[in-house]
């Protein structure tokens, strides 16, 4: 090969890596849609009795044996808040929920992600209504940090 050759393999190869390394980046920056975290909150009195109506009480038993069985399916669950974080995300405040439930077993903790704000507090109990899926992962609290959780997209919650 020519000098010339060796130096425009050189800029392909280069622009190559390049481009590679930048559409990593995008692609591992994606966000992914907002339906894929959320569920539209229900407003309005005669909305909110018929969602809560579609949703069924979660099966703890079922969801301990088969957390991937329930995906998809409307539920409602009670349990104690054990942390309660807002954050922005697609240009909105988001809540997000560590839900501690008796009667869950191994870990007695299922995540709530709800697509606004709540005035509910740490320690305070309250049902949850909407999408069950499965995995969710947290990095905090310890107790829970990257272990594969039961999800709840929230439409609806309530306190106690």
């Amino acid at each position: 090969m020519d000098k010339k050759t060796k130096i425009l393999v050189a800029f392909v190869i280069i622009g190559a890596v390049g481009f590679i390394s930048y559409m990593s980046l995008v692609v591992l920056s994606f966000e992914g849609k907002e339906s894929d975290y959320y569920a539209p909150a229900v407003t309005g009195e005669d909305n909110i009795s018929a969602y809560k109506n579609s949703c069924t009480e979660l099966n703890l038993s079922q969801v301990s044996k088969d957390p991937f069985s329930l995906i998809d399916k409307n539920v409602k669950v009670t349990g104690e808040i054990l942390e309660k974080k807002e954050y922005v995300q697609f240009d909105k405040t988001r809540t997000s929920i560590v839900l501690k439930v008796p009667g869950l077993s191994p870990d007695p903790y299922i995540l709530v992600s709800y697509s606004g704000t709540l005035t509910f507090t740490q320690g305070d109990m309250i049902t949850v209504y909407g999408e069950y899926y499965y995995p969710g992962q947290v990095d905090a609290p310890p107790e829970i940090a990257n272990k594969f959780l039961p999800d709840i997209k929230a439409a609806y919650i309530e306190k106690e």
